[in-house]
């Protein structure tokens, strides 16, 4: 019944769009305006049909639903630390061999509490081994197990381990095990439970939900439905180490397990300073001993024909003392394994004591020498292998820092301290100046680059361009309006509260920034005659300001629709659900339509707006993109979001504006009544540069000219008057073809303003023909009283107002309803996350700004074309979309990556850089997170000076 019902609704909406190409005249206006109308309902039914015909899920109760969340989340943490297993090459052939061995007190809690009074095993051979890891826990009774170990002895390789093992055997609806670095914890201010919630919800954002009095994070939780996997505890400050263990002790239960590591000297120095970690087991990782680290590396090197390798000289005699000390840890054999790799090495050179006198000498040379060897065992690389080894450093050095600062500008997540480089953080990097600016420059560009071919090509399509120094005035104009909003007005955070204090702070700083500008704008060139907004040759030092009021209400525009200067990345809220696919498919069809309609009226720049962003959206729709933080809740859901943020919208941002204009026309209007209170005293008859004034019997003022004056007449519709403008008047004609005429004119100042009479011709609007008079004739004509010449700015300002409220609304509705965060957590890898967010930025940009101009397309028949949105209305719906585009975190990454770029931080490509150094294993991969393989190779890195040259470069190896 929905469906024949939607069908019908388009069925009819066609037969009028038929009815109305066959009686209209395709040219008029009013055709126009119907075929749009019809073309909007055509795409509305078919959107409504699928909606109608859409979700139909029943919802899950409660602890269904936190088991189902459970489930997605096994699946997410899979699929993370099972590709990082690969890429760290645990598989290849297997990891090695690392055992570990029983610690008692006083790192250790009594052996009764930890085995509530139960006997304790003996260990039996191969127990204790990173393999048997998940059995170790499992057969802890309270399920707390520590894991001790100096820096590389593979606490981290065991964890990820851990997770891996204990997801293979879980049971669909058990407790899933998520690895969290404990350096984001500060437990001198969160709980431990407080804290992992605000994880998961802030790296899984569908745990952001609602379930019933509290977020699906805290309720898994408390169903004991998370294993967590504290890792790094040695990375707290000393004096948080204390406050951390007294948390656990106070806060760890029966539903919430733990396996944490750390490094033996940090656990020891927490407990002698406070107490153990009440019932659990504590196991401190051996190190290797000689005969598994030669093993391992022989295995893994590549044999002659003999079956020894490049490894068997030096390992099978007597290895130096600190050779055999520095392979005692995992990390230094796997660095050792790569550098040492390929045949353009020969690891005999570590027996060298000359070279090498210590074991931190021949530490420092793996880790020196693990990037170029990472980058140079491949032939036809990209990248040099010293290039790469620099840009790391450069990164590193960025990343590194000393304790986790909220506000700290450099690219890596130090809002919880867990040494993550996020893509989307990147532009943080930059100094404060450029992340206003570099934003801003990239809005202008994009809206440059449709504008500028308008004006130039268009025959009047864009308003007041009528020189390319306007042109140029406009855009600078409009560029110093953005910097200057997107720094004041926009929020910093997605997440910033956006109650009635902000957007009245909002209010109060638009109207401080624009009023400057209203007295500058006075002092140049006071509006007389009152204020027009259309059809009106605008003064040449007014370019550049009304530039920068372009600039201010977009930015207010965008600030009321909740766009922040850091936006997280984004995704696409239909991605998953097929019938939201097909909605948005469905959507974009109804936009070609009425784009190609509108094109065969010759509605041009309409009809490209509708057929672009149906393009857009199309490949959106048929995007199978990275899951979005929150669950698609069906069309339904997007168009309550929708409506919501549009009524939101039109309110405040009618209110905003018209606030702003009435102050601004205000300060603008004190400065022309000044100017027309002072007009000199002219006397009847008198002539002042071939023009006479004349005061009639009524009062009316008048104001002949004796001589040949040649101008234009523009129609502007039917009861209307027409426009006049001077010959060849810098005017946007709109398509209207002008009569042109040269005789002595007339002008009256009446009621409605200036009149110009002509014999033979109709009365015409002289609005512009004013501008041209002797300054002492203009201002002796304007004369009237002060609150009429304040009206006169004032109340188109306000109207003005209004119109901005309707397109805020359009463009609040779009971006509150298709601004979802995307999940980072289970997201396939940093560059998924950025194209997704590039597809749904164009997406929601395309949908704004076909809305902004179906409102003003719509509102020109009732406010007539003479006006506002007769000659500006490409200038206000085109910016609308393309200004957004540069705040998404997108387009600030291009910024970004030009900056680092220009300034030797990083390659031109820098997240083809970063996935290749995420291949090679310098980097790991957590979501859509970058990470150094291992904090130590971090710090090396950091540490290195700008000046000192990598280890050579193998022989051979590939340049860019």
């Amino acid at each position: 019944m929905q469906r024949r019902i939607g069908l019908g609704l388009a069925c009819a909406a066609l037969v009028t769009l038929a009815v109305v190409l066959w009686r209209g005249d395709v040219e008029s206006p009013g055709t126009a305006t119907w075929i749009s109308v019809v073309s909007a309902v055509v795409s509305a039914c078919a959107f409504v049909a699928d909606l109608l015909n859409g979700f139909r899920d029943g919802t899950p109760n409660q602890g269904d639903r936190g088991r189902q969340a459970a489930d997605a989340l096994a699946e997410a943490v899979r699929g993370q630390w099972a590709a990082e297993a690969q890429l760290r090459r645990l598989q290849d052939p297997e990891p090695l061999n690392v055992r570990w061995s029983r610690v008692g007190p006083p790192l250790a809690d009594h052996q009764d509490n930890i085995h509530r009074g139960r006997p304790v095993p003996p260990p039996r051979d191969g127990d204790q081994q990173l393999s048997r890891i998940a059995e170790a826990f499992a057969a802890v009774p309270s399920h707390r197990l520590v894991v001790l170990g100096g820096p590389g002895a593979g606490k981290s390789i065991l964890a990820v381990q851990f997770v891996l093992d204990v997801l293979k055997a879980r049971e669909p609806g058990g407790p899933v095990p998520v690895l969290f670095p404990l350096a984001g914890w500060n437990p001198q201010s969160l709980t431990l439970r407080e804290w992992l919630a605000e994880r998961l919800s802030a790296e899984y954002r569908t745990l952001t939900v609602s379930a019933g009095d509290s977020i699906l994070a805290h309720q898994l939780l408390a169903s004991g439905l998370i294993l967590p996997v504290l890792d790094g505890f040695d990375e707290l400050s000393p004096p948080a180490q204390g406050e951390a263990l007294r948390r656990l002790n106070a806060e760890l239960d029966d539903r919430l397990p733990v396996l944490l590591t750390s490094r033996t000297t940090a656990w020891s120095r927490a407990v002698q300073a406070g107490d153990v970690l009440t019932a659990a087991e504590v196991v401190e990782l051996r190190r290797l001993d000689f005969g598994t680290a030669r093993t391992y590396l022989e295995r893994t090197a590549r044999p002659d024909g003999r079956g020894s390798t490049s490894w068997t000289p030096v390992l099978r005699a007597v290895p130096p003392g600190p050779l055999t000390e520095v392979l005692g840890t995992p990390l230094m054999v796997a660095l050792a394994r790569t550098v040492y790799g390929d045949t353009s090495r020969d690891p005999a050179e570590l027996l060298d004591a000359g070279r090498f006198p210590t074991a931190e000498s021949i530490e420092e040379h793996l880790l020196d020498a693990f990037v170029p060897a990472a980058f140079g065992d491949a032939p036809g690389s990209t990248w040099r292998p010293d290039a790469a080894h620099r840009w790391l450093r450069r990164l590193a050095r960025g990343l590194d820092g000393p304790a986790p600062d909220r506000h700290a500008p450099d690219g890596h997540d130090r809002r919880r301290g867990t040494w993550r480089l996020a893509w989307w953080e990147l532009p943080d990097a930059m100094p404060r100046a450029l992340r206003v600016i570099g934003p801003a420059l990239t809005a202008l560009l994009a809206t440059a680059a449709l504008l500028v071919p308008l004006a130039w090509y268009g025959k009047g399509v864009v308003g007041n361009w009528d020189s390319p120094l306007s042109m140029v005035l406009h855009l600078t104009g409009i560029f110093a309006g953005l910097c200057c909003g997107f720094a004041c007005l926009l929020p910093a955070r997605a997440d910033t509260p956006q109650g009635p204090r902000r957007l009245a702070r909002t209010a109060v700083t638009l109207i401080a920034v624009a009023a400057p500008l209203a007295v500058v704008a006075g002092l140049l060139a006071p509006p007389l005659f009152g204020l027009r907004l259309g059809d009106a040759i605008t003064p040449r030092p007014v370019w550049f300001f009304n530039g920068c009021a372009f600039g201010l209400i977009l930015s207010m525009l965008f600030a009321v629709a909740g766009l922040p200067r850091r936006p997280p990345p984004l995704g696409l809220p239909w991605a998953g659900s097929a019938s939201g696919l097909g909605t948005v498919r469905a959507l974009a069809g109804g936009l070609a339509v009425a784009g190609t309609v509108l094109l065969t009226v010759r509605l041009v720049v309409p009809a490209m707006t509708c057929l672009a962003a149906g393009l857009l959206l199309f490949l959106a729709g048929l995007r199978h993109a990275e899951r979005a933080a929150t669950q698609f809740a069906g069309p339904a859901a997007v168009l309550r979001g929708f409506g919501t943020g549009l009524l939101r919208g039109f309110l405040v941002c009618s209110l905003i504006g018209v606030a702003a204009s009435a102050v601004v026309g205000g300060i603008v209007g004190a400065f022309a009544a000044y100017e027309v209170r002072s007009a000199p005293s002219l006397g009847n008859g008198q002539r002042i540069d071939g023009w006479y004034v004349r005061v009639a019997a009524d009062g009316i003022r008048t104001v002949e000219s004796r001589k040949q004056y040649a101008g234009e007449l523009l129609p502007r519709g039917p009861r209307i008057m027409p426009l006049a403008v001077p010959r060849h008047a810098g005017i946007a004609y709109n398509g209207r073809t002008p009569e042109p005429f040269h005789q002595p004119v007339r002008i009256r100042m009446e009621r409605g303003g200036p009149v110009l009479i002509t014999a033979g011709r109709p009365r015409a609007d002289a609005w512009n023909v004013v501008s041209e008079l002797p300054p002492g004739v203009r201002r002796w004509l304007a004369y009237r009283s002060t609150p009429a010449v304040i009206a006169d700015v004032v109340v188109p300002l306000a109207e003005f107002g209004v119109l901005i409220g309707a397109i805020g609304g359009c463009a609040s509705g779009v971006y509150r309803a298709l601004s979802t965060p995307s999940d980072t957590l289970r997201a396939a890898g940093p560059q998924s996350t950025l194209r997704t967010d590039r597809a749904a930025t164009a997406a929601r940009s395309a949908i704004a700004a076909v809305l902004a101009g179906g409102i003003c397309l719509a509102l020109i028949p009732v406010v007539g074309s003479g006006g506002a949105l007769g000659t500006m209305h490409t200038e206000l719906w085109v910016p609308v979309g393309t200004s957004a585009l540069a705040l998404s975190a997108w387009g600030r990454l291009l910024t970004a990556r030009i900056w680092l770029a220009v300034t030797g931080r990083a390659p031109w490509r820098l997240m083809a850089f970063l996935e290749e150094a995420h291949r090679r294993g310098v980097l790991r991969q957590s979501g859509a997170h970058y990470e150094f393989r291992h904090l130590r190779l971090q710090q090396r890195l950091a540490g290195a000076a700008d000046h000192t040259s990598p280890v050579a470069s193998p022989a051979g190896s590939p340049v860019s």
